[in-house]
């Protein structure tokens, strides 16, 4: 009999564990990116955003911070019409932003790949990290 509960405990959390990991959702979670089509962010020029409860997403390009809708169906994701500040940067940085918001605008599925956030364009894909605050 303590073998059977022992048994059945196990197997309950197994499962708990597989039902948090399938039912992750992402309003609410704020991501940095490490890669965007197959490149790494420039170093000093993180790129984050992060989905919030109401259907948006927002976050910090490179030079300038972005917004706009974002909705979420299943693993269906439409992102925009995407807005942002108007800032100027170096060129580097400015290209970077460019592909980055244009890519996010076409993002559409998103998925988990382990503790990464693959969104997949048919340009290519951008891979985040997750982070515990809000994106900035």
């Amino acid at each position: 009999m303590k073998h059977l509960f022992s048994l059945l405990l196990i197997t309950s959390t197994a499962l708990a564990m597989e039902t948090n990991s399938t039912s992750f959702t992402l309003p609410g979670s704020a991501w940095q990116a490490t890669t965007f089509a197959g490149q790494s962010p420039l170093a000093d020029h993180p790129i984050t955003f992060e989905f919030d409860t109401e259907g948006n997403i927002a976050g910090h390009a490179s030079c300038n911070r972005f917004g706009g809708s974002c909705q979420i169906e299943g693993d269906k994701i439409k992102v925009g019409p995407l807005r942002s500040t108007r800032r100027a940067c170096e060129p580097d940085v400015m290209e970077q932003e460019y592909k980055f918001l244009a890519l996010l605008g076409a993002a559409a599925t998103w998925s988990l790949d382990g503790d990464k956030l693959v969104l997949t364009t048919p340009d290519g894909e951008i891979r985040a990290e997750r982070q515990s605050g809000s994106a900035d």
